[in-house]
């Protein structure tokens, strides 16, 4: 029984995985200002003239995140997380120079993967997708070309 506890202890955590915060900064969105950039904007902590370095986030109003986003220098690069309003992982990426782009996974709200693939310039689906039920089956796979 104390095993079976465990496991299904690790799954969660698994399944609910954050980004690694250790050494950086975790700071609400509500707490930056911006400026224009070639593709988005450049975020900057409110009170600084430094371009922010660390994780972005917002919040439901029930408390739960809506999404935390890594920035190096005030521009999105690192991976990012969107959850839907009861805390669980709708989807995660990377930004790559303020770009959804590179791997990306959807999830079912049950926290089991629904869709894999890769993004190519801001969320445009390229190369092989992989479907899923919610049993994990592979039901549907998708080549996207350019």
């Amino acid at each position: 029984m104390k095993r079976l506890y465990i496991i299904a202890l690790f799954t969660s955590m698994v399944c609910n995985a954050q980004i690694d915060l250790e050494g950086k900064d975790l700071v609400p969105m509500t707490d930056t200002y911006q400026k224009a950039y070639k593709l988005g904007s450049v975020y900057y902590q409110t009170g600084t003239k430094i371009p922010f370095t660390g994780v972005l986030y917002g919040k439901y109003d029930n408390g739960n995140y809506q999404s935390m986003q890594e920035y190096v220098d005030g521009i999105g690069n690192g991976k990012w997380i969107d959850f839907n309003p009861e805390g669980v992982k709708e989807c995660e990426g990377t930004y790559k120079d303020n770009k959804v782009e590179g791997p990306v996974q959807f999830f079912y709200e049950d926290g089991s993967l629904k869709s894999e693939g890769q993004y190519l310039h801001w969320k445009r689906p390229i190369g092989l997708w992989k479907y899923y039920d919610k049993k994990g089956n592979l039901v549907h796979t998708m080549t996207y070309t350019n």
